[in-house]
């Protein structure tokens, strides 16, 4: 069957080389089928029809995984080509980026005497199978190919050959950096195989910036942990699990010091599994790396009906064409960890996760001088708009507005008591009797939430709208004065 798969994978794919450095071991047969084909693929593609080819293959790869018809060996050969797949990639758009800067580096007589260069623009380099970063406060540019670019200029702004650091960013500008610190992020050996790989290291160099120790052996960690934990299973599943631990084994730091430089620190925040949103998605991301999901990275962006708004942001992740928020699934209030049926943030299209984050600079003007109560309507009638495009779907964001729709509700306005006597069953209870289908009968038992108009919506939140086998009771309480109680285990006589 092994070697069907493979007859099947060779007249569907073209393999790839194999490298010469790895830290994880894959089958002889993965091997020796990318590297006899490495001249064909090379000969039929150019580069960037290369990167195209095989981020398709790895999709291919993982759709079948999703087909549960293989067994165990032949799980493990297609993920043995997955990885492959994914350095393939990799290496392909290291070298591709590297070598133009190279060629525009070198281009220059001037700065090619320079002995300190950054070949990449993401300010990340392998050396030694170790990759590293450099980490400054100032920096100093020229435009491309500027003419005011000489020795003279560069000697006037204390901008030595022997000393200083050259390379090129995003912007296409030569950058100058005098004082800077060489740190390493995470030896390739640790991340060897792992999807989208720039996006891993872009926020390991995002965290070096604050860490300034050796973070080889927790990674190594989460990555045991991630392997174990998702091992034999098809990416939908990886990605729950992946979730469920996240939100299972941390908490949100409630009322954070935002001048306390350990809770930017992802590994103290490990350590003691006490959190904020930032590193929530964080070990999300390498965890999700770590098991081989393509295409995730952390979006950071606005959040409107948050408290801080527009002071701080807020952190989540994409993966593919979807969107994730465990901060979001795992609030302050929660006393207990949410099942995956109540997760509100998980695996949302675009449209619906956005009707309350904005990139900063998209935010529109009048809002970011709106009260909290105004960004919450604003938002509610943005998510009502969508109701009916997605009223047959599964997610629990929409439970509330569903509920409303089910019952003829204004979608966009706050629950109330009268609202709740159309929700759930309602009656009048004198001297603990009610009377139910003309029958009389005694209320022995009964637990209760006391709610009024001014918080129906804070406790059906609470409850996550699962109002079966709910009362709503008008009924006196111990100073003889009627109130409302959402009663809960009531027991009948």
């Amino acid at each position: 069957m092994i070697k069907k798969l493979i007859l099947l994978l060779l007249i569907t794919f073209i393999s790839v080389p194999n490298f010469t450095y790895a830290n994880e071991k894959v089958s002889d047969l993965a091997n020796n089928w990318f590297t006899k084909f490495s001249i064909k693929i090379s000969n039929k593609y150019n580069n960037e029809k290369e990167i195209l080819y095989f981020k398709t293959l790895t999709k291919r790869l993982n759709d079948l995984l999703a087909t549960r018809k293989f067994n165990e060996n032949q799980i493990k050969l297609i993920n043995d080509l997955i990885k492959l797949s994914n350095e393939y990639v990799f290496k392909k758009i290291l070298y591709r980026e590297e070598n133009s800067n190279k060629q525009i580096l070198n281009n220059s007589s001037l700065l090619n005497d320079f002995k300190y260069k950054s070949f990449n623009k993401n300010n990340i380099f392998l050396e030694n199978w170790i990759w590293y970063t450099y980490i400054f406060k100032t920096s100093l540019y020229f435009d491309e190919n500027n003419e005011s670019i000489n020795k003279a200029t560069l000697t006037a702004n204390k901008i030595y050959s022997n000393s200083s650091l050259v390379f090129i960013k995003d912007d296409w500008k030569y950058w100058f950096v005098n004082d800077y610190i060489k740190r390493k992020l995470i030896p390739d050996s640790i991340i060897y195989w792992i999807a989208w790989k720039y996006n891993f290291l872009a926020e390991v160099k995002d965290d070096k910036k604050i860490l300034n120790q050796d973070t080889d052996a927790v990674f190594q960690i989460l990555k045991d942990i991630s392997i174990k934990l998702t091992s034999w299973k098809t990416e939908k599943e990886k990605i729950k699990l992946i979730y469920n631990y996240v939100l299972s084994n941390i908490q949100y730091t409630d009322n954070p010091q935002l001048d306390q430089a350990k809770i930017f620190s992802w590994i103290n925040t490990f350590a003691n599994k006490d959190w904020v949103c930032e590193w929530y998605v964080k070990v999300f991301l390498y965890m999700l790396n770590f098991s081989n999901i393509n295409d995730s990275k952390v979006i950071r962006w606005y959040v409107l009906d948050a408290k801080d708004f527009p002071k701080i942001g807020h952190a989540w992740i994409k993966i593919w064409d979807t969107y994730y928020d465990p901060t979001f699934d795992d609030p302050i209030w929660q006393t207990k960890t949410r099942v995956f049926s109540e997760y509100r943030y998980f695996w949302l299209p675009y449209d619906l996760f956005y009707t309350n984050r904005y990139n900063f600079e998209k935010i529109p003007s009048f809002l970011k001088s709106k009260s909290l109560e105004y960004r919450e309507a604003f938002i509610k009638k943005r998510i009502s708009s969508l109701i009916y495009k997605y009223k047959d779907s599964w997610y629990h964001l929409l439970k509330p507005y569903l509920l409303r729709l089910k019952f003829n509700i204004d979608l966009s306005k706050d629950l109330n008591i009268d609202d709740l006597k159309i929700i759930i069953p309602y009656y009048q209870v004198d001297n603990w009797k009610i009377q139910i289908n003309w029958v009389i009968k005694n209320i022995t038992n009964i637990n209760y939430y006391n709610v009024d108009n001014s918080n129906v919506e804070i406790i059906l939140n609470q409850l996550d709208y699962k109002l079966d086998w709910y009362y709503l009771f008008y009924m006196k309480n111990d100073t003889w004065v009627y109130e409302y109680r959402l009663a809960y285990d009531v027991i009948f006589k």
